[in-house]
């Protein structure tokens, strides 16, 4: 390159930058000159704290986070799980390994298809 070029280059660079500061200036104009202006709260903010809605805050509510069971199942250890002996109370054993309900129709299906092989 020559050196003219590069005279040329950091000129048109120079060039840029004010115009760049200058349009900046122009779009978001002095900040010395903005104001701004604050409402005042209509109501004073007190320490007392109010009781919740009973209607929203339901005492006696069902909590979504507990599992629920349907049936003569009951959690007697209350963990949220159902072991296999409270599994065996309600008449619902689990296989051990698979983690699927036996039923009599299983063990019949399974019956069934030994003695057609």
């Amino acid at each position: 390159m020559k050196q003219s070029d590069i005279f040329t280059l950091i000129l048109i660079a120079m060039i840029g930058v004010i115009a760049s500061f200058f349009a900046c200036n122009a779009i978001m104009g002095n900040p010395d000159e903005k104001s701004v202006s604050f409402k005042r709260p209509v109501e004073t903010i007190s320490n007392s704290v109010a009781e919740p809605d009973p209607e929203v805050f339901n005492v006696a509510a069902i909590n979504p986070t507990i599992e629920v069971y349907v049936g003569d199942c009951e959690d007697t250890d209350q963990n949220g799980v159902l072991d296999n002996e409270e599994l065996k109370a309600c008449g619902r054993e689990v296989e051990e390994g698979t983690g699927e309900e036996s039923s009599e129709n299983d063990s019949e299906a399974n019956e069934d298809q030994n003695e057609g092989a």
